[in-house]
């Protein structure tokens, strides 16, 4: 082959692994390639969880700031559990290298991302009649 058609080829496919996927499952938007850490995990500076089915939880730390975790694959129990441990290593933050650890099993992080606040759990109120 010639060189400017290998560089043309090399073009393509470069461009083609920057496509953005698509989500339209109604879940969390797409990352925004912005990662995020939580500092001091190990000193307790994690304030409340919620879980986000299997796909997700929304993590907030002491000073109240919400982050959100996506997971590496499916974390079956996390819906139906009452406690979780968060897994890094000290004195690194919680970031998208760490994992969370539910009934013994640990569930990794694809994501991690600070956001303003994780979605009510309340239902819109229903209009006057």
């Amino acid at each position: 082959m010639n060189q400017p058609l290998m560089l043309a080829l090399a073009a393509a496919l470069l461009a083609g692994g920057c496509a953005m996927p698509t989500h339209n499952d109604g879940g969390p938007r797409p990352p925004s390639g912005r990662s995020a850490s939580i500092p001091f995990v190990e000193f307790g500076n994690i304030n409340d969880w919620r879980a986000d089915g299997e796909r997700g939880i929304y993590i907030q730390s002491t000073n109240r700031k919400w982050y959100y975790a996506t997971f590496m694959s499916p974390c079956i129990q996390l819906p139906y559990t009452e406690s979780i441990g968060f897994r890094t290593t000290p004195p690194l933050p919680l970031d998208k290298f760490d994992s969370v650890l539910v009934r013994g099993e640990p569930c990794y992080f694809r994501t991690l991302e600070e956001i303003p606040a994780p979605p009510s759990n309340n239902p819109p109120p229903r209009p006057p009649r």
